[in-house]
């Protein structure tokens, strides 16, 4: 190996090496099924991982401001719905041994939640969606997809196709679809967390297009960092993957064949995928999955995301014309 390599090596080594801590997890609520399904999931991580377990639910006035009469009780119905959803994990014990806090969030979610992440240290945000399509997405939206372009920290979405959560957490194989860009190189650690707890078998996945003609050595530079991550580690079983095809269907086949308990992405900007429309390709993954999909914004994606949210600030914002 050349001494340029080994320099590499090292440095990689450096920024990577340590594994994620997860202290502090998210779960998102509409007291709805497909939200449950993602709290059961909350609670399996939480008591896992010995997290502290945050319950929240997003006040949406502006959905309600076409019947004024409504907008005073919103906070009560919320509030009532807490309590009944509390009561029901209490009564069943599922909260014993964890500390949760729940939340109640007054205001659109592109305003308050990365404010939540980062004043409680989240270091896990879970949701479930009920994977809606065609026009009743459009008219209804997503608050996936305004998570997943608004939070920074790692997003684990429970579609509605999704295998429910265990009583005890173990991950078998770990499908890591990426595109291979140096972005995706910040969700790497949490490919090899489950493979150094559980000895999963990890399947990394690319999409090859024919305008790329150097995926063969970005999935080498790709393999050559998660085995820099596991040096003193036990050997691991990684298979690498180069397909063609269009990049939903050809993930999911693969994830429904190889049976995975856990998609991860390996995204810019938790945005986009194989180089696809703003998190179109991303969403039809998570909307399909058979199993959670997990995706991760690298520092970089973090940094341009504040930028533009800046940009958008002030080019909102009206300039004063002294006399």
């Amino acid at each position: 190996m050349q001494a340029a390599d080994l320099k590499e090596d090292a440095a990689i080594s450096d920024d990577l090496h340590s594994f994620p801590m997860i202290r502090n997890i998210a779960v998102a609520t509409d007291f709805c099924p497909w939200s449950e399904r993602a709290l059961q999931h909350a609670l399996v991580l939480a008591h896992s991982f010995g997290a502290v377990l945050h319950i929240f639910h997003v006040v949406r006035r502006a959905e309600f401001s076409f019947v004024p009469d409504f907008m005073v009780p919103l906070d009560e119905l919320a509030e009532r719905d807490f309590d009944d959803l509390i009561g029901r994990l209490n009564a069943a014990r599922s909260l014993a041994g964890i500390e949760h806090h729940h939340w109640n969030i007054d205001g659109e979610i592109s305003a308050v939640l990365e404010d939540f992440v980062r004043d409680h240290r989240i270091d896990l945000m879970i949701l479930g969606t009920r994977g809606r399509t065609g026009i009743s997405k459009f008219l209804s939206g997503s608050i996936a997809q305004e998570i997943f372009h608004y939070v920074s920290c790692p997003v684990l979405t429970v579609g509605p196709w999704s295998r429910g959560a265990s009583r005890q957490l173990r991950l078998n194989k770990v499908l890591f679809a990426t595109d291979l860009s140096p972005e995706s190189a910040a969700v790497i650690p949490y490919v090899l967390m489950p493979a150094t707890i559980w000895h999963a078998e990890i399947d990394v996945l690319h999409i090859c297009s024919s305008a790329n003609c150097q995926c063969g050595n970005q999935m080498e530079d790709t393999r050559r960092r998660m085995e820099v991550m596991t040096i003193g580690e036990a050997p691991l079983v990684v298979r690498y993957h180069v397909l063609p095809g269009p990049p939903p269907p050809t993930v999911l086949n693969f994830a429904m064949q190889e049976k995975a308990d856990l998609v991860v992405l390996g995204l810019d900007h938790h945005r986009s995928l194989y180089g696809g429309p703003s998190i179109s390709h991303a969403y039809e993954i998570v909307r399909q999955a058979p199993c959670p999909v997990l995706s991760v914004c690298s520092a970089s994606s973090v940094a341009g995301r504040k930028q533009e949210q800046l940009e958008m600030v002030q080019k909102d914002t009206p300039t004063l014309e002294l006399p």
